[in-house]
């Protein structure tokens, strides 16, 4: 006859978490999973499911067996019993009584006998001495730090949708009495020995430890429904370098073999997240690609997306979008009034366009002129914010006294996200003549200005003639560019760039490296030559960091004012 022991103290946890049924992986199809299985008496003992040792009974168990012995899967599953242990001993207590207790006979969880779904935990022994009740659909735990044991003949009642499938037993060291009616997976390393005549639904799991099962004894693995796994989807932000993206404009999936789980795709949500309620298996977690950021996975996902679940498991995949430092693009044209001094000296006044031709507003704008000075503003922030935004046209000017044919360069700078763009503009005013020199201008844009792990760009060169003088012999280079095509828009096609036209031209490259590169337009008119500038940074990100290819879309293409 099992000693009684009457608990001496309860712990009641009012604010507990639901329990949980863990998955079993590989050692879900085992009825007995053993290091030493003894099979004990002249009956034999009956296993309708695996059976994994490593030192083999003398006498082998009736019943089906798909894997036997110590042959694959067999340490999987020892494996993945010890994972599942680990989950069932995390979960926090619903009731903890501070000394050895009989289930049967314990009254402070509620009516003797009869156990709702819960995590029942005990500083000590857990003994039955009578039949019990479990009640109710939901997984129960009784967890022990001492041995269980049970008298003999007494059974438990599975009602009102309660299921062996979600009973567990972690103890120390179990017997089971002769007769018993036995429900629930039971994982024990200490040792595990069922007495004759039982019958058990369930499982028998000591992977490190021994089982001995009795004469006539029979343990069935029961037909479960795997629970399902949760994925929670977090969305982050980050807009530290001027994006303006919100966490719900971002559509994040969630796919199985490609294919879209039920309510996927949603819009991003702040932690904890969208959940998914899902099968075991491996899905992968995405989102649409939004120009100007880059993503990184975290949490449970590996660095593409993908996350492998098993049922019940509860995992997270956090995604954040960071905005990319884009380089700043910036332009400035230069026309002088008037061109040629033909009476001899006088004054000549120069007229300065600024433009940003980038996707970021720009700080610390400056301009300078060589052979003129002071350059003053005029107008153009028309937010009063200093800064050079997109849609903005900054304007200066300077005045000055030419005594001779004079070629002077202004040069332009401003700053966004660490980066500083320059442009530089050149022009002529010749003195004692009237043949007008000739003025050219280049603005040079890029298919993207930021490139994943390398990849092709295509330049875009603009020209145009800022003074009255057709121009011949128009060439465009480039020091990072040379597969040079155009150009378009010589409508009369006498190869002479008019003041009329805009002519076009296009390059492409391959950029495995952050560049910065320098296109230099040229044509002639009355024996002068006038040249231009133009210069672009393109961002390379290094491989690790993952970000769309077409990450910024290029700039509208800006034909400067004619100031003739």
């Amino acid at each position: 006859m099992m000693v009684v022991t009457v608990a001496l103290g309860i712990t009641w946890r009012t604010a507990a978490h639901a329990a949980s049924t863990p998955s079993f992986g590989a050692a879900a199809s085992y009825g007995v999973l053993a290091n030493t299985y003894t099979n004990s008496g002249a009956a034999t003992t009956t296993v309708n499911g695996d059976v994994g040792f490593t030192v083999a009974p003398t006498i082998a168990p009736g019943g089906t067996h798909t894997n036997y012995g110590s042959g694959s899967p067999y340490t999987t599953a020892g494996a993945d019993q010890d994972t599942a242990l680990t989950t069932l001993n995390n979960q926090a207590c619903t009731f903890t009584w501070n000394a050895a207790v009989d289930l049967f006979l314990d009254a402070t969880h509620g009516t003797p006998g009869v156990y709702t779904p819960g995590i029942y935990c005990s500083v000590g022994a857990m003994n039955v001495t009578g039949s019990l009740t479990f009640n109710g659909s939901g997984t129960y735990i009784f967890r022990a730090t001492g041995a269980l044991g049970t008298t003999a003949g007494i059974g438990i009642t599975l009602a009102s949708g309660a299921s062996a499938c979600d009973v567990f037993w972690t103890p120390h060291a179990t017997t089971l009495g002769a007769g018993t009616n036995f429900a629930g997976t039971l994982i024990d390393n200490d040792a595990v020995t069922v007495g004759a005549n039982t019958a058990w639904t369930g499982r028998a799991f000591a992977f490190n430890g021994p089982v001995t099962t009795g004469a006539s004894s029979t343990i069935t693995v029961p037909a479960c429904t795997l629970p399902p796994a949760t994925l929670h989807v977090v969305k982050r932000v980050v807009n530290n370098s001027g994006g303006t993206a919100s966490i719900s404009s971002f559509s994040l999936y969630v796919k199985l073999a490609g294919v879209d789980v039920s309510g996927s795709p949603e819009p991003g949500t702040a932690a904890p997240g969208t959940s998914y309620s899902l099968a075991a298996g491996t899905y992968v977690v995405s989102e649409d690609v939004k120009a100007g950021y880059a993503a990184t996975f975290s949490g449970d996902c590996n660095s593409s997306g993908s996350v492998t679940l098993a049922s019940s498991e509860d995992k997270t995949c956090t995604i954040t979008n960071d905005d990319i430092p884009v380089p700043p693009l910036i332009d400035v044209v230069k026309v002088p009034s008037p061109l040629t001094l033909p009476s001899g000296p006088g004054s000549v006044t120069y007229a300065y366009t600024v433009r940003n031709t980038g996707t970021v507003a720009m700080s610390n704008v400056t301009l300078t002129d060589n052979k003129c000075s002071p350059v003053g503003f005029i107008s153009g922030d028309t937010n009063n914010d200093s800064k050079l935004d997109i849609s903005e046209t900054w304007t200066y000017q300077c005045v000055t006294t030419l005594s001779q044919t004079t070629t002077n360069t202004a040069t332009v700078s401003g700053q966004a996200n660490g980066f500083t763009a320059t442009d530089t503009a050149s022009a002529t005013v010749v003195v004692s003549t009237s043949l007008p020199p000739p003025l050219i201008h280049v603005v040079k844009i890029s298919s993207t200005l930021v490139v994943a792990s390398g990849g092709s760009v295509t330049y875009t060169y603009t020209i145009t003639n800022l003074g009255t003088a057709p121009l011949s012999n128009v060439s465009i280079v480039d020091d990072k560019c040379s597969l040079m095509s155009g150009p378009s828009g010589d409508n009369n096609n006498n190869n002479m760039l008019e003041a009329s036209e805009t002519w076009t031209y296009t390059c492409q490259t391959n950029l495995m490296v952050t560049t910065v590169s320098t296109a230099i337009a040229e044509g002639t008119a009355n024996s002068l030559t006038a040249t231009d500038s133009s210069i672009v940074t393109v961002v390379v990100i290094p491989p690790d960091v993952k970000v769309p290819d077409n990450a910024i879309p290029p700039p509208a293409i800006v034909t400067p004012v004619d100031f003739k």
